[in-house]
């Protein structure tokens, strides 16, 4: 029998006079397998099991550095690198060193075998033996001929040169530019982390007590409980936490603090009354031994619900119930401020793609725009500088050119236009190439667009699967299973180019899918920190992208911090507005709206196909007798607005 994702069973407790009406109790219970929850990087969630993540790296830097910011490695010139391990109990050990061809190692005094290269990134690793690993201080140091990159920092000091051949070690005068800071240097240890962190999704005590679209008034809960399903090792722990809100979405503002529940053997109950309807719990694995770590494979929760019922007699004709798809990394999204407007004022956005009949026609008029803007690619120009991600700096240098424009750049001009004009692009870094991703209101998902991927301007390009288009895991997806040839190639203007530049063109193209990963921001627009100096000018050595993984412990990029194998991760949901309805008396309704907007700014209302109107997130829905439409839309502060959601109630 499958598993569903989320099960629920009710049964009525009691039902009693209240002050307001008749007070109905029921009795709830419900479990959830996991499938739609949130991680942190410790913990993992596959095939519906929760457990911990079995890798763990140990790093002090993130790359955030320029790739000539290095340290010459020779003779009498030593680099060391320490890492403090609690636990070194382990089933592998690797450390990975961006660079580092021709240096040789020694861990804790013993020579490691020589390094391999990792494919096509840049990194090396050497496989270092576990018994040489010690609990405490461990050092790594490197001799030969060769370069390590250097993060400036000061903390933790924990990287060192020597110039006598390792007689004397300095902390803080490091590489050709004599600073403090650490080497890009990280160690990954195959076994558990100490601790891992998974949430739930949001809890609505109503939709479990009715799951009717107009819901009666929720009053309290009482007797929460939670049932775990797992295996719990010994020396491995579980702590569960809740918090509860008066909203759909968690906002600080009207949600309580993260609280334990109370544990009595293996039951976890919160003690007093909750007296708001949302409810959101967390995990916290734990385990003392590298080892071991305990698995979930279902949470069941229990709780007595008090509400006043619905009225009865209205009838729900149509109602858009959107799928709410959240990601485990917070995203930080461009905000509007002068340099988004000048961007789009001095570069006449609008006029761009007013003629697009349809967003997709939109999209690729300002992919096509953005690629054209710089008919020169890959010359460096005379300044030989690599330009950051800021499209106006881009375009003020990429015409002569004064300054290269690449791939990166390319897509930079076209997620930060797209942002500036109220869309939702980001940058997508592939193995050896950079495209961009923008979420599409149209086909309600992220769509993959190529700006710029070949001298000829022309190939800009997007790719489409039986008419729809394609993100990049989708891509990688149809790649992998050997279905490639039903991917098709949607150029904005085919004609101007060959037959043979596109069969060559396309017959490499997939390779650059073999892995793939987002940066966490796309405000890169006035906010250039964090941020990678000269991106795409060297391998990726930055650890502030998250890289898609197919299994939970990295096996394609196993050299950076931040992996996930959850597609909500990469894909999650944006520009949606929902509909909340509570009866509060006959024919009266109390309306709650809510939205994932990013840059909200407000409600769109519409009565019965009537004017639009701005309203307050929440408002009262007096019902005529017979047949009542509510539409409503949000609107972002660059003016854009997103789909439309639609309730028909009849009374």
């Amino acid at each position: 029998m499958k598993k569903l994702g989320f099960l629920s069973l009710l049964c009525v407790v009691a039902i009693v006079l209240y002050g307001e009406g008749i007070k109905t109790i029921k009795e709830i219970e419900f479990s959830d397998f996991f499938d739609s929850w949130t991680t942190d990087f410790s913990c993992c969630i596959t095939g519906n099991r929760l457990t911990l993540r079995k890798s763990v790296l140990y790093q002090d830097e993130e790359g955030r550095t320029h790739y000539n910011n290095i340290e010459k490695i020779g003779p009498g010139i030593y680099a060391k690198k320490q890492f403090f391990i609690k636990d070194p109990t382990c089933k592998k050990a690797e450390l990975f060193v961006f660079r580092g061809a021709g240096l040789k190692l020694t861990c804790n005094g013993t020579e490691v075998t020589e390094s391999r290269e990792l494919l096509s990134t840049g990194w090396r690793v050497w496989d270092v033996p576990v018994k040489l690993l010690k609990k405490g201080l461990n050092e790594f140091i490197f001799t030969g001929t060769g370069v390590l990159l250097i993060e400036p920092s000061l903390f933790p000091d924990r990287s060192a040169r020597s110039i006598d051949g390792g007689i004397t070690w300095d902390f803080n005068t490091l590489g050709i530019n004599n600073g403090n800071g650490e080497y890009v240097v990280r160690l990954r240890l195959h076994k558990y982390p100490e601790k891992g962190i998974a949430i739930s999704r949001v809890y609505d005590f109503m939709s479990f007590v009715d799951k009717d679209i107009v819901h009666g008034k929720f009053i309290c809960a009482r007797n929460f409980n939670v049932f775990c399903k797992g295996e719990f090792p010994f020396q491995t722990d579980l702590r569960i936490q809740y918090r509860c809100g008066d909203s759909k979405f968690y906002n600080p503002e009207n949600w309580n603090s993260w609280t334990d529940l109370k544990r009595s053997k293996d039951i976890w109950k919160v003690d007093k009354l909750i007296s708001k309807r949302y409810i959101q719990l967390k995990l916290i694995l734990t385990t003392k031994k590298s080892d071991v770590a305990a698995t979930l494979d279902e949470i069941k929760v229990r709780a007595q619900v008090e509400y006043l019922p619905p009225e009865s007699e209205i009838k729900v004709h149509h109602h858009d119930n959107h799928e709410i798809i959240q990601t485990s990394i917070p995203f930080a999204y461009q905000e509007q401020n002068h340099r988004t407007k000048a961007l789009r004022s001095v570069y006449k956005l609008d006029d761009v793609v007013k003629d697009g009949k349809t967003e997709l026609e939109k999209f690729i008029k300002l992919r096509n725009w953005a690629r054209h803007t710089a008919p020169k690619g890959w010359e460096w120009g005379v300044s030989m500088w690599c330009p950051p991600w800021d499209a106006l700096v881009i375009l003020a240098t990429n015409k002569q050119p004064l300054a290269l424009c690449m791939c990166t750049h390319y897509s930079t001009i076209f997620v930060q236009c797209a942002n500036s004009l109220g869309y939702v692009g980001r940058h997508v870094i592939l193995d050896h190439h950079c495209v961009a991703e923008i979420w599409s209101n149209q086909y309600g998902k992220w769509i993959l667009m190529d700006t710029g991927n070949s001298h000829n301007p022309e190939l800009n390009c997007h790719l489409e699967h039986n008419g729809i288009p394609l993100n990049a895991l989708e891509i990688r997806n149809l790649w992998k299973l050997g279905k490639s040839n039903e991917i098709k190639f949607v150029y904005a203007n085919e004609s101007s180019a060959t037959k043979q530049e596109i069969e060559k063109f396309e017959s490499t193209y997939f390779n650059n899918f073999r892995r793939f990963a987002i940066p966490l921001r796309n405000n890169f627009l006035g906010n250039p920190e964090p941020g990678e100096p000269e991106q795409g000018m060297s391998q990726y050595y930055c650890d502030l992208y998250l890289w898609y993984e197919e299994e939970p412990e990295p096996i394609e990029s196993p050299e950076y911090g931040k992996t996930s194998n959850r597609k909500g991760d990469f894909y999650w949901t944006l520009n949606q507005t929902f509909i909340d309805l509570v009866s509060l008396d006959k024919g009266t309704l109390s309306v709650s709206l809510y939205n994932n907007v990013p840059s909200f700014s407000h409600y769109l209302v519409s009565f019965n196909d009537g004017p639009w109107q701005r309203l307050p997130w929440q408002f009262v829905w007096k019902l005529e007798s017979g047949v009542n439409k509510l539409t409503v839309k949000s609107v972002n502060l660059f003016g854009l607005e997103c789909p439309t959601s639609t309730v028909i109630l009849e009374r």
